[in-house]
C-alpha cells in the first residue's frame, strides 16, 4: 500500500499547502484506472471529463479516500452547494477539526449543503463527510484553497488576557487556519482506512519548535542598538537584525561587528510603494550601504511588514534568499509567493506580527505584555509552529525583552537564523519520497535525503512520533507520544472580530505616518 497523495493537477495554492505539509505527493492522470492501493487519498482540484469522473468513483467505491472543494464534489458526487458567507473559523468540540487554530476568513464561499462537520460562527457548517462503497471524501468549502493566494491586507486584533487587543495590519484571511484544516483533513482521511499518515517534520533534527528573535532597527539609535544587542549576547541569542541604512549610514560600522547575529535589509528609507522604481532605488541603496561596509547579507525584511508584486520583483532582482512580510502571512510555514502567472524565487518566512510596541499601544503593562508571550509561545508549540517574534530597538522594552528570551530558554525552544532556516527548508523542498506500508512497517525510497530532517508519523489524531529518515520505520518499536488537544484562544473570534475605535486611530496613524515620510 503506497502512502503517497495523488492530485489531479498541481494548481498553485495546493503546491504551496502540500509543501508546507510536506507529505509525499504525485501528480496523476485518469486516464487509466486507479486502484486504492496507489494513492492513500487523491486530492481533486478540478472538474474533468466523464471517464476521469469514473475513474475517481472506482477509485473511492473500492476503499480510496478524496479530499476536494464543493464546487469539484458538485460534478463528482453531484452534491448540492449553496453560496453562503463565513467570517470566522473557530472549530470546538469538532470529531476533526477540534483545536485547529481559530482564523479570518470574511469572504463568501460555495458550501456542501449537507455539511455535517466545521462550524461557522453562523453555526453553519462548512465541510462534509461523503462516504460511497468502500471509500470516504472530504468536502472542503469551494474557494477554500484559493485563500492561500490572497495578498489583502486588513488590520486584526489579536487574542490576549489583557483588556484591550492589540492589532496590525496583517494578511487580511487567516491562512494558517486554511493549512492546518487541509492537513487535519488530509490525516482523517488516511485514519479512516486504517493507514499512518506521514510528513516532513517544518524543523531541523528532533526540535518540536524553533525561535528566532528579530530586530527591525528603524530610526534606532546607536545605544538604543548597542544595548539591545549587548542583551543578545548575555543570553546567546543569535538575532537577526534588518537594518534600516539610511539613519544609520554614518555608523553602519556598528553592525559590521556584530559577533554572531545575522544582519539583514530592512531599507534605505522607511518607507514601501506599489511603485516598482520606487522599490528598486531604496533597495539599491540599502543594499550598497551594506556592502561597503563589507557586511554579508541574504534576507529582506520590507518595512511595515508589507509586501506587493512590484515589491516582490525587486526583491528577487536584488538577489535575496528569503523575505518576510506580515501582510503576505504569518504564523506560518515558509513558502514561495506566488506571483499571478508564476512563483517567486525568494522563500517567505512568516512571522508573529506583534511587537511589545504594538502591545504599549494596546495599554499592556509588562506583566500584560509576558502573559501575552507565554501564551504566543505554549501555541506554537502545541501547534508545532515557529516561534519568530519580532522588535525594535527601545531602552523602554530591555527588561521584558530580556525576560522574553530568558523563557524562551527556560522552554528548551531553541534559537535560528533566519538565513539558516531559509536554506534548510530549501533543502527540505527538494527532497522527493515515496512510501509504503505494509505487515506494521513503513518501507521508504528517497531521493536527496538529509540527515537532518526527521519524518512526522501519526497513527491517530492523538499519537504520533518523530523519527529519523531511513529505508524502514518499525511501528511498533517507535515510542509514541500522547499528544493533547491544544489550548482553545484566550479571545475568542466573535471579540476579536469586532472593529474599534482604537483600530480606526491606529490605521489613521498608519497612513498619516506614511505620508509624511
Amino acid at each position: 500500500m503506497r502512502l503517497t497523495v495523488g492530485i489531479t493537477q498541481l494548481l498553485p495554492e495546493w503546491e504551496i499547502v502540500i509543501q508546507q505539509i510536506g507529505v509525499s505527493f504525485e501528480i496523476i492522470s485518469l486516464k487509466e484506472p486507479i486502484s486504492a492501493d496507489q494513492f492513500s487519498v487523491v486530492i481533486v482540484t478540478t472538474k474533468g471529463a466523464k471517464n476521469e469522473k469514473d475513474v475517481l468513483l472506482h477509485y473511492l467505491n473500492s476503499g480510496g479516500s478524496i479530499l476536494t472543494e464543493a464546487e469539484v464534489g458538485k460534478w463528482l458526487f453531484n452534491i448540492g452547494i449553496v453560496p453562503a458567507f463565513v467570517n470566522t473559523i473557530e472549530p470546538t468540540k469538532d470529531p476533526i477539526f477540534n483545536g485547529v487554530l481559530p482564523g479570518f476568513i470574511q469572504m463568501r464561499l460555495f458550501l456542501p449543503r449537507k455539511g455535517d462537520i466545521l462550524d461557522s460562527e453562523s453555526g453553519r457548517k462548512l465541510v462534509q463527510i461523503y462516504t460511497s462503497g468502500k471509500g470516504t471524501a472530504i468536502i472542503l468549502p469551494g474557494g477554500f484553497s484559493k485563500i492561500i493566494l490572497d495578498t489583502g491586507v486588513s488590520r486584526r486584533n489579536f487574542p490576549t488576557r489583557a483588556p484591550l487587543l492589540p492589532s496590525e495590519r496583517v494578511t487580511r484571511m487567516s491562512k494558517h487556519t486554511i493549512r492546518e484544516v487541509t492537513q487535519r483533513s488530509l490525516e482523517y482521511l488516511h485514519f479512516v482506512r486504517q493507514l499512518p499518515f506521514l510528513s516532513l517534520s517544518p524543523f531541523p533534527d528532533e526540535k518540536q519548535s524553533i525561535f528566532n528573535f528579530r530586530i527591525d532597527t528603524d530610526s534606532a539609535t546607536e545605544e538604543e542598538i548597542d544595548s539591545l544587542y549587548q542583551l543578545c549576547l548575555n543570553r546567546g541569542t543569535s538575532a537577526t537584525w534588518f537594518v534600516e541604512t539610511k539613519s544609520a549610514r554614518d555608523r553602519i560600522g556598528q553592525f559590521a561587528r556584530m559577533q554572531n547575529q545575522e544582519i539583514g535589509l530592512h531599507c534605505y528609507r522607511h518607507k514601501v510603494s506599489r511603485n516598482y522604481s520606487f522599490n528598486k532605488l531604496n533597495i539599491e541603496k540599502g543594499c550598497r550601504a551594506l556592502k561597503i561596509a563589507n557586511i554579508p547579507f541574504c534576507g529582506y525584511a520590507a518595512p511595515y511588514g508589507e509586501w506587493n508584486i512590484p515589491l516582490a520583483k525587486t526583491i528577487e532582482e536584488a538577489g535575496f534568499i528569503y523575505s518576510s512580510e506580515f501582510t503576505l502571512d504569518y504564523d506560518n510555514f515558509p513558502f514561495y509567493p506566488y506571483l499571478r502567472n508564476r512563483f517567486s524565487s525568494v522563500l517567505q518566512i512568516p512571522i508573529h506580527p506583534i511587537s511589545t510596541g504594538r502591545l504599549r499601544n494596546a495599554r499592556h503593562m509588562e506583566d500584560d505584555i509576558r502573559n501575552y508571550f507565554k501564551d504566543i509561545i505554549q501555541e506554537r508549540i502545541e501547534h508545532n509552529l515557529p516561534l519568530f517574534i519580532y522588535d525594535h530597538p527601545s531602552s523602554v522594552n530591555l527588561n521584558v525583552l530580556n525576560w522574553l528570551l530568558q523563557y524562551v530558554n527556560k522552554k528548551g525552544v531553541s534559537t535560528i537564523s533566519l538565513k539558516d532556516y531559509a536554506h534548510w527548508w530549501k533543502n527540505r523542498m527538494e527532497i522527493k519520497w515515496t512510501a509504503y506500508f505494509d505487515a506494521d512497517k513503513i518501507f521508504i525510497k528517497w531521493k536527496h535525503s538529509n540527515s537532518s530532517i526527521y519524518v512526522l508519523v501519526k497513527k491517530s489524531p492523538k499519537e504520533s512520533v518523530l523519527t529519523k529518515m531511513g529505508d524502514v520505520i518499525n511501528l511498533s518499536g517507535l515510542k509514541w507520544e500522547k499528544k493533547k488537544t491544544p489550548s482553545k484562544s484566550v479571545t475568542p473570534m466573535a471579540l476579536r472580530v469586532q472593529l474599534n475605535s482604537k483600530m480606526i486611530i491606529n490605521d489613521f496613524l498608519h497612513f498619516y505616518g506614511r505620508f509624511k515620510q
